[in-house]
């Protein structure tokens, strides 16, 4: 015989306390790493802010190592900016990242606070910034050196991100969105279209 659980078993109730466990073991996580990144954070530490035993970590995510993994997923695709006019595109690309930096992503910032010293974290930036990023950028760039540009394009979007999001330089921080793409801006078109700036000074 066949047993159906519901909201009302104890299998049901058990099940439900789980899921809201580790989802605050993997909030706190976020946090922390974002604030603190890799090497400074701990399991202990994690449990602590997450209300739980700091077993009760090891028991949801194994290790410290998988819970980053999980903590540090990326949801940053500069995909979503590309489609448009091309002389269009500097501008488009640099309110998407600050767009989306701005909603404080605990991920994102995460992996960007561990990747100098975290390997994995390195390789996460690497992919959503180089392997991805700037393929995807360069795909609609002209020109024999548009991997380059590409690849000094999104140099650049990481240097904005750290600046603004984790050294938090006052000046930068306290600019408004719109006042940044204004001064960056022509330095990213100069890299979509370096043709352009040439003949502007021809």
């Amino acid at each position: 015989m066949r047993v159906t659980v519901t909201s009302n078993t104890p299998t049901a109730r058990r099940s439900e306390r789980r899921l809201v466990t580790h989802a605050a073991i993997l909030d706190a996580a976020r946090s922390l790493f974002r604030e603190g990144g890799y090497q400074r954070t701990t399991i202990r530490a994690i449990g602590r802010e997450a209300g739980v035993d700091p077993a009760l970590v090891i028991q949801h995510f194994g290790n410290k190592e998988a819970l980053f993994e999980a903590a540090s997923e990326i949801d940053f695709d500069l995909a979503e900016a590309l489609p448009g006019p091309r002389d269009e595109l500097s501008a488009r690309v640099l309110e998407y990242m600050l767009t989306q930096l701005d909603k404080e992503p605990d991920a994102l910032l995460a992996t960007l606070r561990s990747m100098l010293t975290h390997q994995q974290a390195a390789h996460a930036a690497r992919c959503a910034f180089l392997d991805d990023g700037a393929t995807k950028i360069s795909g609609v760039l002209d020109g024999e050196d548009a991997g380059l540009r590409s690849s000094l394009i999104c140099t650049m979007l990481v240097g904005l991100m750290v600046t603004r999001h984790l050294l938090k330089l006052d000046d930068i921080v306290q600019a408004p969105t719109e006042r940044l793409i204004e001064l960056v801006e022509p330095c990213l078109r100069s890299l979509v279209e370096p043709e352009r700036r040439l003949s502007d000074h021809g």
